[in-house]
């Protein structure tokens, strides 16, 4: 028990002194993924965790900004992202990216009459 203890109280030592190196901006986005898995986790209490749409966006685009800010690689966000796989958060994103750029659009020219140019 007291190994335990010991072994809690250096992990928060270390996590306090990896903290203070961060910038404003990584703290920030820290944060704002931590917060939106909590919210999921609190959904979701006692069952399965299967967020939905907006919540894979949301914490695909906060991951991967916070990826590029910190040059962090996928293994070190995992001390970040905890309820889902880095990897998986990271196949979200890039989903959602494939999804931007096939989305196809209605073309608005074809319903509106064409506006013939006038001699003056």
């Amino acid at each position: 028990m007291g190994w335990l203890v010991l072994a809690n109280i250096f992990s928060t030592l270390m996590a306090l002194f990896s903290v203070r190196k961060l910038s404003e901006q990584e703290k920030d986005l820290e944060i704002l993924i931590l917060r939106q898995q909590l919210t999921i986790l609190q959904r979701k209490h006692n069952k399965p965790i299967r967020p939905n749409r907006v919540e894979k966006m949301l914490l695909s685009i906060l991951a991967v900004r916070l990826k590029n800010i910190s040059n962090r690689s996928t293994i070190q966000l995992h001390s970040v992202i905890q309820l889902f796989q880095p990897h998986t958060v990271l196949a979200w994103h890039q989903q959602l990216v494939r999804r931007k750029w096939t989305y196809k659009r209605k073309n608005r020219g074809a319903d509106q009459p064409s506006i013939k140019r006038l001699k003056a």
